[in-house]
């Protein structure tokens, strides 16, 4: 049998259950629901490290964030590191990327450029080893008026119109021009639904029809006393929102989540736009589709935004496979991480890779779901001013029931949060101080403890549960 053709589709910031097949009412996403029908959905796949960087970090290498440190924000990717891009190409495929990149560093702490410079600055071949097709920009965070770099050209072109369907034009040009001769990897990455939420009109519009929102049981936005800078007002940027004024709080809250819901619309429209290229093609029957997101948006759950925590709204992200050779309507409950993507898709693609994750391939075709107590979540490195390094880091486990955090500290991280998801599974109970769940946390705690051992990670537990603490070093 011919190695098939695989097309990922990364998005940004968009939660696992953001799906109306999964119960989202304020949403409607017909063909991705179509996708996961005819496919294999992960129902507990997160994002180890909840941000854009490292997450990217993770899928390219297959490695651990804490593996080099890398922090949320600006990390430059070794041009010594070996590619998912590489990987697949060993195994025969065209290798392309399209879109967003965030491993550059053009932008941020260590990059000392704006948005705008950083949008028009090149990603050298060097430090995008293995994708043999190039149309990528480092990032850009605005919808109308974004630049891509072709190949080795230094000159950016604009694209036309919101940038999700330009981005989405160019991966169907992509596929009518792809090179014939082997099998395609492609890499398609949007920005949207990031902040800020610039929504077309028409999704919008679509969005606001069905009427108010219809909030998760644990969106608390009285809660909330920031507004990221990027967040908007109905008719431009909010800036600073008083935290006692509760209508402007309620406000802003309410047309930026419309917004995102109507960014996540527009995605779904792009996703049959592209399923039709392929059925046209004839390559639909040929091409595994893997659709995901980096990390998930808070969306006002635990009465905060964004990112960066350990709460399902933001490590859980939607994984769909779909295919030949694919379980065809298959729920996995098995909790899966960032790292287990690399070996995965080189997996599929008929190779095999080794490293921390699990190649999942052989269970996407059929097989059983494998053993594994759970996976790790970290927050590695805060390296944006103004944010405690200590407060900020955490690490946790994550298990088919049970999620279990522990938070920094300068004398070591110390008990945070325990969920039992199946039970709670918003999130609203911490178990941590329930003296009936201390056998639990016990357990869980030293089943961290195993996994920072296995991963080499350095990260110091104050001694908690009758455990002794562990040092900064692994041992």
């Amino acid at each position: 049998m011919p190695a098939p053709n695989i097309l990922v589709v990364l998005v940004d910031q968009m939660r696992r259950d953001a799906l109306s097949c999964c119960g989202d009412p304020n949403l409607r996403t017909p063909h991705l629901d179509a996708l996961a029908a005819r496919g294999t959905m992960f129902e507990a796949a997160v994002s180890t490290f909840p941000a854009c960087v490292p997450f990217r970090f993770s899928l390219m290498t297959g490695a651990f964030a804490h593996s080099r440190n890398v922090p949320a924000l600006g990390y430059r990717l070794s041009p010594a590191e070996r590619t998912l891009g590489e990987a697949v190409a060993a195994c025969g495929h065209a290798t392309a990327w399209i879109g967003k990149w965030h491993l550059y560093s053009a932008y941020g702490v260590t990059g000392g450029l704006t948005l705008s410079q950083a949008a028009r600055t090149p990603v050298p071949a060097s430090h995008r080893r293995g994708w043999q097709r190039w149309l990528g920009f480092e990032l850009r965070n605005h919808y109308h008026d974004s630049w891509i770099f072709e190949d080795d050209s230094p000159r950016p072109r604009r694209l036309a119109g919101h940038q999700t369907d330009a981005l989405f034009d160019l991966a169907i040009a992509h596929l009518r021009g792809r090179p014939r001769e082997r099998p395609f990897f492609l890499v398609l990455s949007v920005e949207a639904p990031h902040p800020p939420f610039m929504a077309t009109p028409a999704h919008l519009a679509r969005v606001r029809a069905r009427g108010p929102l219809r909030p998760r049981p644990n969106v608390d936005v009285d809660a909330i006393r920031f507004f990221p800078p990027e967040w908007y007002e109905p008719t431009g940027p909010a800036g600073a929102v008083d935290p006692a004024d509760r209508d402007a709080r309620a406000r802003v809250f309410t047309a930026n989540m419309q917004a995102w819901y109507a960014m996540i619309e527009q995605i779904d429209d792009n996703m049959g736009r592209l399923d039709a290229a392929l059925a046209a093609e004839g390559l639909r029957e040929e091409t595994i589709v893997v659709f995901l997101s980096d990390h998930g948006e808070l969306g006002g759950s635990h009465g905060m935004l964004g990112k960066a925590q350990p709460w399902e709204e933001s490590c859980g992200i939607p994984l769909i496979v779909a295919g030949p050779g694919i379980a065809v309507g298959r729920r996995v409950g098995l909790p899966v991480g960032t790292e287990d993507l690399f070996p995965t898709l080189v997996g599929l693609a008929g190779g095999r890779e080794g490293g921390p994750g699990l190649d999942l391939s052989a269970m996407l075709r059929g097989g059983p779901e494998p053993d594994r107590a759970g996976v790790l979540l970290e927050f590695v490195l805060e390296t944006r001013p103004g944010r405690d390094w200590h407060d900020a880091t955490w690490r946790a486990i994550r298990t088919r029931r049970h999620k279990y955090a522990v938070q920094g500290d300068r004398s070591g991280a110390r008990p945070w949060l325990l969920h039992d998801l199946a039970a709670d599974p918003h999130e609203q109970r911490n178990l941590i101080d329930d003296p009936a769940a201390a056998a639990t946390a016990r357990a869980l705690h030293g089943a961290l403890m195993r996994l920072l051992d296995a991963t080499g990670d350095d990260f110091a537990l104050a001694p908690a549960w009758g455990l002794p603490g562990r040092a900064c070093v692994p041992p």
